[in-house]
């Protein structure tokens, strides 16, 4: 056998098993050629043993109650990101109000350069001093 067809029974083997039934009609020639050969065989042996393993396997039966506790984790996720997203608002606004009512404050009548009061808070420490 040829290269490209021993690569080709490789992956007719990956894909349908050591059980020759498995195989499409059109490629048990292939089978029939593995099984001669003693590099062949041993490969069909292998794949055999993944066969009987794979046959064997139970998945676990469906639990009713997953879709319902994925559905519970998800509303609860939804719940903390709004919860940020308020707290994340609420942080902004106090910002806001307390730069607005810093450089409101800092505003002393009659003059018309306080920006250096807004800044470091200079002209309202100064009223309580």
């Amino acid at each position: 056998m040829n290269t490209a067809g021993l690569e080709r029974a490789r992956e007719l083997l990956s894909a349908y098993g050591a059980s020759r039934g498995r195989w499409p009609e059109s490629e048990r020639g292939l089978h029939d050629l593995l099984s001669q050969s003693p590099e062949g065989r041993a490969w069909l042996a292998e794949a055999a043993v993944l066969d009987l393993e794979l046959d064997a396997f139970l998945p676990r039966p469906a639990d009713p109650l997953r879709p319902a506790r994925i559905l519970k984790a998800a509303r609860a996720e939804a719940g903390r990101r709004r919860m940020v997203r308020w707290i994340s608002l609420a942080y902004a606004a106090s910002m806001v109000l307390g730069l607005s009512l810093g450089y409101g404050l800092s505003m002393e009548p009659g003059t018309d350069d306080n920006h250096g009061g807004f800044l470091i808070g200079t002209t309202v420490i100064e009223e309580f001093l």
